[in-house]
């Protein structure tokens, strides 16, 4: 029993050991192959090839991952990833596959129909005479039912109701008028004199209300005067407490060891990219061949820098800009992993970068 446990964690212990080296290697692989890049560009002038065409290629890991783009007479991508298409532009037309499509039966759909219609037609809604089409309100009998009932229980008829209202409107009608002419000669009217004072009041009051408003609108025009001034000068002079602040900085010993890592790691990462082979040969011509020669003593004194890589051929004769240009070159991922790994973890920087947001060392 012993022995076939032990047997079980060997295998569980094999297979474990595997996995992580397949991953172990999968991360070494995408560390340390690099990936390959070519482009190739072309001009030429005349006949019925287009004037620029351009190819390039990414490879990785032996072309497992291949990528290829073409331009102009046709914008052509294509990645492969072990022989399998993923993307590719443009794509190729999917066949259409012919389906049988099922008879249509339409004499049995206008049968169908035609019942549908006579049966609607046929239906009638059922109900008698309406109180739009008696012509007669029920409100209106009602109401005048229960007014007849309602004066024969009181033992008097409707006209002598009437009667009776309007002789007590008349009867109240002079009572009213003679009060109201009672009360109008009892008030006495206000002096000429009060009204003249009143009036006098009102006109001071107006004019020392409006010399108020009008100060204290001076007041406040001076006083935000005042505090734009004062905000102003607070500007300027944090303005430039920060200048010194942020100039001591950068002429401390933390800023210059930071940024010579900084500029260290940007140039290898720089050489990493830079194209391991470049070529270009190139036929200049222009209309005026003076300037043709300045092209070419620009190249003279540019060719220490390019080398043999780039060569110049000038026309005198007619104007034309034609030529190759070849790049290849690779990109390996452990360089920018590398160079990210030592500006993140270096002291310096991390020091600089508290200092620029004014924190707390």
């Amino acid at each position: 029993m012993l022995h076939i446990l032990l047997l079980i964690l060997k295998i569980i212990g094999i297979l474990l050991a595997v996995v992580l080296g397949v991953i172990v290697l999968g991360i070494c692989l995408a560390l340390f192959v690099p990936v390959r890049y070519r482009v190739e560009a072309k001009r030429t002038e005349g006949g019925d090839n287009p004037p620029i065409e351009v190819r390039a290629g990414i490879t990785w890991l032996f072309h497992l991952v291949n990528i290829r783009v073409r331009y102009p007479a046709e914008v052509y991508v294509r990645a492969r990833i072990l022989l399998f298409t993923v993307f590719r532009l443009p794509q190729k037309p999917k066949k259409k596959k012919k389906r049988r499509g099922k008879k249509s039966r339409p004499a049995a759909d206008e049968r169908i129909g035609g019942k549908s219609e006579e049966t609607s037609g046929s239906e009638e809604e059922p109900g008698g005479e309406t109180a739009e089409e008696s012509g007669k309100e029920p409100g209106e009998k009602s109401e005048g039912r229960s007014g007849v009932a309602s004066e024969r229980e009181s033992g008097k008829e409707p006209g002598e109701k009437a009667e009776e209202r309007d002789e007590g409107t008349y009867r109240k009608e002079p009572e009213e008028k003679a009060g109201e002419r009672s009360e109008g000669a009892d008030r006495k009217e206000p002096d000429e004199n009060s009204r003249e004072k009143a009036k006098d009041d009102r006109k001071k009051r107006s004019v020392m209300e409006w010399i108020k408003e009008k100060l204290w609108q001076i007041r406040q025009i001076f006083q935000n005067i005042w505090y734009t001034i004062k905000g102003i000068c607070d500007r300027i002079k944090t303005i430039w407490e920060n200048m010194e602040y942020y100039r001591g900085v950068l002429q401390s010993d933390t800023f210059k060891e930071a940024f010579s890592l900084c500029k260290e790691e940007l140039l290898s990462v720089f050489s990493s990219v830079k194209p391991d082979k470049f070529q270009a040969e190139l036929t200049v011509g222009m209309d005026d061949p003076a300037v043709t020669g300045k092209i070419l003593s620009y190249y003279g004194i540019l060719y220490p820098l390019v080398g043999n890589h780039v060569t110049v051929v000038p026309d005198f004769e007619r104007k034309r800009i034609e030529g190759n240009v070849s790049i290849r070159g690779k990109i390996r991922l452990f360089t920018f992993l590398k160079a990210a790994v030592r500006i993140y973890f270096n002291k310096n920087i991390r020091k600089l970068l508290r200092l620029f947001k004014k924190e707390e060392i």
